[in-house]
């Protein structure tokens, strides 16, 4: 029997794919041969994460793989594919959502690498905290790091050197910085309380279901 969120998968993974023949339809009429690439590009990013996970062993459960399929459709097929990086804001908005993507997986590394399942005390909340900040102002970091190589490398200035100079490179880290807040400001919100935050919820899933697979 399908779950619910079994069943979402199927459905945010059946917008990907018509979405995605739209955009190779459009792009084709269009030739638009950038664009074009980029469709193909997009058959392959939502692939990326699960195969990272295959090579460590690890299990994805369906909440990991519907936040993965949808923040892949707006960061690489409508942002790339689609001229979505073109409207104002967007790619803020996709930094931003970046953010909280980092300090989820920062979270699930954090418990993995402690081999719990959620944080007990105020000392491990604290570094904790330190950690999810850390990994995820790394990934932003890195992925300006990114761009700049595509600068530098293939003159593709998707990094805005030559428009803004550093300017969309701090607002990229800034929004991605805002994000791992809005995570970190829900954990503590629900630190005293029986419920646990939604984030914590998908980390907790995610660790059950390959640690007990260990045990």
């Amino acid at each position: 029997m399908k779950t619910k969120q079994t069943k979402l998968l199927y459905f945010v993974s059946g917008i990907y794919i018509v979405t995605l023949l739209f955009a190779f339809v459009l792009n084709i009429q269009k030739g638009n041969l950038k664009d074009i690439m980029m469709c193909f590009v997009a058959c392959i990013t939502p692939w990326l994460f699960p195969i990272l996970m295959r090579l460590f062993h690890l299990k994805m459960t369906d909440e990991i793989k519907i936040i993965n399929v949808i923040f892949i459709y707006f960061a690489s097929l409508v942002g790339s594919s689609l001229a979505g990086y073109t409207l104002p804001f967007y790619d803020k908005i996709v930094h931003f959502f970046s953010g909280i993507l980092a300090s989820i997986i920062a979270m699930i590394l954090y418990c993995m690498i402690k081999k719990q399942r959620t944080i007990y005390n105020k000392q491990d909340y604290i570094l904790f905290f330190i950690f999810m900040m850390t990994v995820n102002l790394s990934i932003a970091v890195i992925w300006e790091f990114y761009e700049y190589f595509m600068l530098v490398f293939f003159n593709n200035d998707c990094i805005l050197h030559y428009t803004t100079g550093v300017h969309d490179a701090m607002t990229d880290m800034l929004c991605a910085l805002g994000g791992g807040c809005v995570v970190l400001l829900e954990m503590i919100a629900h630190r005293n309380r029986q419920e646990l935050p939604f984030f914590m919820r998908i980390v907790e899933k995610f660790y059950d279901c390959n640690m007990n697979d260990q045990s």
